[in-house]
């Protein structure tokens, strides 16, 4: 029986069709990843070139004027990229892996980025996590929503029931048959990926493998549970094609929808705002307040004075580009804890629908998700402090660029150590592939 059920399958060439054209979509999807990585890495390369070839510039117009220098200056801070994000862009495509930031105020800096094509955008990416939420469902879908049906309507299933001792396990058979098809399939476009884009065989992407292939299991288990209410090849098509919409579109929208609206960001621009009217007010107030604030914040600086009758003066100038960020630190750190907690809330979601969770288990561990954004912000935070920190004692001391070794400004890097808990990963999976075996188990009792 096993034998004429594997011939069955092979010979059908409408699921030989589907399996080719599957896989020509897993190669085009490891074929865009491996174009994102390496756009990714020239960015990056010209970034470096480019911020060398800047500094030379500068150095011979400005090298007795550092204050006026480094108000042109752009420091990068590249968010590294793992060979894993080929296969998940995320984010990644729309905020840039690399920024550059001079000394002056952050906040309105660090929204820069790249114009992009908002209909790339809408769309989103044909990558492999794409192809594997999206495109696999469907083909599972048409292997598996007739394996009772087709033979109840050909009027074969009694001739079946009578020649078959467990017809429960005659349609395992089936499931299974399918299972190990589709599986061998998503290994063979993991093993091409991993030589093609050279990923790294670690923990990150070894848990991506089991999370995708508890996801496909979820779905045969859900076909299963399905067919075995034993309705008509119509009816179980639809079904199914109703849950892959629900899963994939209509419960993702209304889920961001519903968390756009218990969590509405409007810090974001309002902190820009703040930071603009902090910085530019500050030309018609009386320079002693501002410095004092200043000297609060960094007693170390107090012994640069600033004299109240000169127009213009770097000490004074830098401390108001930094009053400006300080003014509006309370908005900046709403948005990012709002931010946070919308993507805490997509998780949570995540956890009653494996569509969700599997893109969001596959941002995380790709580092292209919105927990990457929120930590690089920070980095960026941090990386230029330490770059204000480093060159106000040479601008307020009216050093010129030759005491500066200019060669340690190389292009820094920022690494995501947020490590992903496999826990939190299977859990979700085991407990609905675990209820829907059991439901199913339940209606194919009457089959036996």
């Amino acid at each position: 029986m096993k034998h004429y059920l594997y011939k069955q399958f092979y010979r059908n060439k409408a699921y030989l069709i589907c399996l080719i054209l599957l896989f020509l979509a897993g190669l085009s999807s490891l074929y865009t990843g491996k174009k994102f990585l390496d756009k990714n890495e020239d960015i990056i390369n010209k970034s470096a070139r480019y911020q060398k070839e800047s500094l030379e510039k500068n150095i011979a117009a400005h090298s007795d004027n550092l204050g006026l220098l480094l108000y042109y200056v752009k420091f990068n801070l590249v968010n590294k990229t793992p060979k894993l994000s080929a296969l998940n862009i995320g984010l990644r495509d729309l905020k840039p892996s690399i920024q550059g930031v001079t000394i002056r105020n952050l906040e309105e800096q660090k929204n820069n980025s790249d114009f992009f094509n908002p209909a790339n955008a809408a769309v989103g990416n044909f990558d492999f996590t794409f192809v594997l939420v999206f495109l696999f469902p469907l083909v599972i879908i048409a292997f598996c929503f007739n394996l009772i049906s087709e033979d109840q309507e050909k009027g074969t299933w009694k001739l079946l029931s009578v020649q078959s001792t467990n017809l429960l396990k005659l349609t395992d058979m089936k499931i299974l048959i399918r299972c190990i098809v589709i599986i061998a399939l998503y290994f063979l476009l993991l093993i091409i990926a991993a030589l093609f884009v050279k990923i790294p065989v670690d923990m990150p992407f070894i848990i991506f493998i089991i999370s995708g292939l508890l996801y496909i299991l979820f779905w045969f288990v859900l076909c299963r549970w399905i067919i075995s209410f034993q309705k008509s090849s119509a009816s179980n098509a639809l079904t199914l094609i109703i849950f892959w919409i629900g899963m994939n579109f209509i419960t993702p929208m209304t889920g961001n929808m519903i968390i756009q609206k218990i969590y509405p960001v409007n810090e974001g621009m309002k902190a820009q705002i703040e930071q603009r009217e902090g910085y530019h007010n500050k030309w018609d107030e009386a320079k002693a307040p501002t410095m004092q604030k200043f000297y609060q914040i960094y007693p170390q600086f107090s012994k640069y004075k600033v004299d109240e009758n000169i127009s213009s003066s770097y000490v004074w100038y830098y401390a108001m580009q930094h009053l400006g960020d300080v003014e509006s630190h309370e908005s900046s750190e709403q948005y990012h804890t709002k931010m946070q907690s919308r993507n805490d809330a997509a998780v949570y979601l995540g956890y009653l629908f494996p569509t969700i969770h599997t893109q969001l288990v596959h941002s995380q561990l790709a580092k292209t998700g919105m927990e990457n954004q929120l930590q690089y912000a920070e980095g960026l935070r941090t990386f230029h402090e330490k770059q204000r920190l480093f060159f106000y004692p040479y601008i307020f001391s009216q050093q010129n660029a030759d005491v500066i070794d200019w060669s340690k400004q190389t292009v820094k890097s920022f690494s995501d150590a947020e490590k992903v808990n496999l826990l939190q990963v299977i859990i979700p999976y085991f407990i609905i592939i675990t209820l829907l075996t059991i439901l199913s188990q339940q209606k194919f009792r009457k089959l036996c």
